[in-house]
């Protein structure tokens, strides 16, 4: 994956995938992860976005009106990486910068909205507040779900 990516993933991240897999926390934050026989997986999703902007004639230095002021990443250019979302369809990336290791921000929105939200936190402590810190707003869901799961995904 990392080699079509042509980026090391965070190692935290990866972590987690190795402990939780694809799946839902809370029937709320889908984390994707790496399984092409799971409806979570962070490669078809990424194809699918690069996919997208062909389609949709983004240009190579365009910046993709669906992710205005970013664009999807590519090998060897700045863009998003998705790594999540929830079932209120909030979208949850990385903005990767080439030649980086894995250190990157975050950057989400919530669904129809093109206000980005940066957060310089790991995947595994964004979960973890959207989980559990009922001040994390507008991705929090512990004041309506106080007790977090996991639900592995179907195949």
């Amino acid at each position: 994956m990392e080699r079509e990516l042509g980026v090391q993933l965070p190692g935290d991240y990866k972590q987690m995938c190795e402990v939780f897999g694809c799946g839902e926390f809370s029937d709320f934050l889908h984390v994707l992860a790496v399984d092409d026989s799971k409806v979570f997986d962070l490669l078809i999703r990424w194809r699918g976005f690069l996919n997208d902007a062909l389609e949709f004639g983004v240009g190579e230095d365009d910046v993709d009106p669906i992710f205005d002021p970013y664009r999807i990443y590519e090998p060897g250019k700045v863009g998003l990486i998705p790594w999540g979302s929830s079932r209120s369809a909030d979208e949850f990336y990385w903005l990767v910068e080439p030649g980086t290791t894995g250190d990157w921000p975050i950057l989400a929105r919530v669904a129809d909205s093109t206000n980005w939200r940066r957060f310089d936190i790991s995947v595994p402590e964004f979960v973890f507040r959207v989980l559990t810190d009922p001040d994390f707003r507008p991705f929090g869901v512990s004041r309506t779900i106080p007790q977090p799961f996991f639900t592995p995904a179907a195949g």
